[in-house]
């Protein structure tokens, strides 16, 4: 899934570097490689959604309502509205989870730093930061994440990426460094 991810990624990199470049050169060939990057994306959304119907089990809540209804007597009163009762996404493999626990219980930390940015995020470090080269961005934050502290994380961005001390997305990359490393 992630792969997939990461592919629908690139594809909107490409497409904006493709929109970008439609507006200062009215080449046919440009329009014709952005609706084709568009289908492909619109592939990869679809090879998307449908390992996410694969992937994930709805539980209906129907019965649940019923039954409460069900054993409540007229002269009891429900706690709580039987509209108020979530309706359940269970990933497969967490079937055995209790259904109690909380769903941000079972989401599991990021692995590493580049996990831990956002695709917002990514973007616009990526054009703020690294003047639009995503590899290098890559490089520095798999430079950045492999660091063993946080000293050391700063030392290798500062060092390598120099930033502006008023530019917002360094700041905000700095900021997510220290949540990463705290």
């Amino acid at each position: 899934m992630q792969a997939l991810l990461n592919d629908i990624e690139l594809d909107v990199q490409e497409l904006k570097c493709l929109i970008q470049s439609m507006l200062t050169d009215t080449n046919p060939v440009l329009r014709i490689v952005a609706k084709r990057n568009i289908h492909q994306m619109q592939e990869r959304l679809d090879a998307l959604t449908k390992l996410l119907d694969d992937t994930f089990v709805i539980t209906p809540v129907e019965h649940v309502a019923s039954d409460i209804v069900e054993k409540t007597t007229e002269s009891e009163v429900i706690s709580e509205p039987v509209a108020d009762v979530p309706v359940e996404a269970t990933h497969v493999s967490d079937i055995a989870v209790p259904a109690s626990q909380i769903l941000a219980e079972r989401i599991k930390p990021a692995t590493d730093l580049q996990h831990a940015i956002s695709l917002n995020d990514s973007f616009r470090f990526t054009r703020e930061l690294f003047a639009g080269d995503a590899t290098r961005m890559n490089e520095v934050v798999r430079l950045c994440g492999g660091a063993s502290s946080l000293d050391e994380a700063m030392s290798v961005f500062m060092s390598t990426v120099q930033p502006d001390e008023e530019n917002e997305a360094a700041a905000d990359f700095i900021e997510l460094l220290k949540k990463y490393f705290s």
